[in-house]
């Protein structure tokens, strides 16, 4: 008996899925004699209908019976009957306890002149907690500093609310039109976010506004695009500055900018559309 009635608590799903089966059939037919009652033309047919929708409901709810039934009596009821997890109390040297031995001791009898055993029971012992390890010195890391990058150029000019212009370095002030001037600059992110990529802008203007070199690239020759700058890091961006003027001879200053070609120049904190680096280049012959 007990094994039978471990059996039904272990595989109750089959009667769940059985209920769960029969109330979803006589729900499909309450709702397709429901819908005949509503169409029907006739009294006898509406009363057919009537009798097959009370029908399919009474069904439905026995079936609904017959699943709370299973599940009170395989929770609640055939549990307590079997009681399949009573703990056990047998000792097991699992838990640190060894189990009582019996131990065979011999009395002496003085009047019987031989020795008569009798059997004595050691108290359960518990094993002793390993002592605690000693801690152990642990050599603690010393911090590194993180390399900052030292920013040349004496300049802070804000490109709208995500981008500062905060140092330029030449290696020289003078050039010839023979090769590209070498520019760097260094950009701090700030507090917003950059909408989209800007392209930063670097020319090299003549004393009337000429366009004498220029170079258009994204930041850092696009692997630092403006929209993953994070706020106080610094962006190294190097420029080479190609003359499209070889015949200029004389003062030339940079203008530097940011801008997308689907919109125009980002603008600057003082409302200008660019900014002129503080320093005069000489371009003199090759």
């Amino acid at each position: 008996m007990t094994i039978i009635l471990q059996w039904l608590v272990e595989h109750a799903w089959i009667f769940y899925v059985a209920c769960a089966l029969g109330g979803l059939v006589y729900l499909l037919r309450a709702l397709a004699a429901r819908r005949e009652r509503n169409l029907a033309l006739f009294t006898l047919e509406r009363e057919t209908a009537t009798a097959r929708l009370i029908q399919s409901w009474a069904m439905l709810l026995v079936f609904v019976a017959i699943g709370a039934l299973t599940f009170a009596s395989t929770t609640f009821i055939l549990p307590a009957l079997y009681n399949p997890g009573a703990p056990s109390t047998t000792p097991t040297l699992a838990a640190g306890v060894e189990p009582s031995t019996p131990v065979v001791t011999l009395t002496p009898t003085p009047t019987l002149g031989f020795v008569v055993p009798t059997l004595a029971s050691t108290e359960a012992s518990v094993a002793p907690p390993p002592p605690p390890a000693e801690p152990s010195e642990v050599p603690t890391p010393v911090p590194t500093d993180t390399p900052e990058v030292t920013v040349p150029g004496g300049i802070r000019v804000r490109f709208s609310d995500f981008a500062a212009l905060v140092g330029y370095a030449l290696p020289a002030t003078e050039f010839t039109t023979a090769q590209p001037l070498p520019l760097t600059l260094y950009w701090q992110g700030l507090e917003g976010t950059s909408p989209t990529n800007y392209v930063v802008f670097t020319h090299l203007l003549a004393v009337d506004g000429r366009l004498i070199a220029q170079h258009d690239s994204p930041p850092a020759s696009g692997t630092r695009p403006t929209t993953t700058w994070v706020a106080g890091e610094t962006i190294v961006d190097l420029h080479a500055l190609a003359f499209t003027d070889l015949a200029y001879v004389g003062p030339a200053k940079i203008a530097v900018g940011l801008y997308d070609p689907a919109v125009g120049r980002v603008p600057t904190e003082t409302g200008d559309d660019r900014v002129i680096l503080p320093i005069t280049i000489s371009i003199v012959p090759q």
